[in-house]
């Protein structure tokens, strides 16, 4: 009577699906019961593929599943990093059961015949999720619209050397109360009577910053002549 349920449970198939419809509830349990059973899953690609193996677990938290494709002739061999497949809900176009564990006729649950994988921090996934997408947001305010490439240097230098600095329009803020406008010159800053000390600092730093831009870039153009006279002369 095993075997008939074992052969019954072989022939099973999960019918194709459209790209991008979720499974079905009664698809990811028929996925969890068949954990630990050889699957022969179709994913959707740039072209279909079929992929056979032994279905490590189906996890409805992370919305996949794992299958180990080694042959049952190789379960011997050490297993290679391309032995494994984690495997998108969403990606799944049909599977068929190929056969049960030998321990389904003993009446266990097929999904303790594995161990269980361990417990994803989501908590602790967001907060990296959040943390990067907090910087990007950043670096992307701290890009000027419509400025030159030495206007962005002069920012990106004082912004390194820890001048609150924000841009509005072509002009860049400092300390919310120094407007400096292009060329980005020292004498380009301007800020209220009361701001005076402020306004001192801010034009002392731009013109330290804007020297430092200079000379380097001066000593990358005498790097790259000699090699381009090299060149010309060959």
């Amino acid at each position: 009577m095993a075997d008939n349920k074992r052969s019954s449970a072989s022939a099973k198939v999960v019918t194709p699906r459209s790209t991008g419809t979720p499974l079905q509830a009664e698809t990811i349990e028929s996925l969890n019961k068949a954990v630990g059973g050889r699957i022969k899953v179709t994913i959707a690609a740039q072209a279909s593929q079929t992929l056979e193996g032994t279905l490590y677990t189906a996890c409805s938290t992370l919305n996949v599943i794992a299958l180990d494709s080694r042959s049952s002739a190789a379960n011997g061999a050490a297993p290679q990093s391309d032995d494994y497949h984690i495997i998108p809900f969403s990606r799944i176009q049909s599977f068929q059961l190929l056969s049960l564990p030998d321990n389904n006729s003993s009446g266990r649950s097929i999904a303790g015949a594995l161990p269980a994988v361990g417990q994803v921090d989501t908590k602790r996934v967001q907060e990296r999720l959040d943390a990067r997408v907090r910087k990007l947001k950043e670096a992307e305010l701290d890009r000027g619209r419509g400025v030159t490439k030495a206007g962005q240097a002069i920012f990106d230098a004082l912004k390194r050397v820890n001048i609150p600095i924000r841009w509005h329009d072509q002009q860049m803020v400092a300390y919310d109360s120094v407007i400096i406008s292009p060329p980005y010159r020292p004498e380009d800053c301007k800020g209220s009577k009361d701001k005076q000390q402020t306004l001192g600092q801010v034009r002392r730093v731009l013109e330290g910053e804007t020297k430092k831009l200079k000379e380097r870039d001066e000593r990358e153009r005498k790097n790259t002549t000699p090699a381009a006279n090299q060149r010309k002369g060959g």
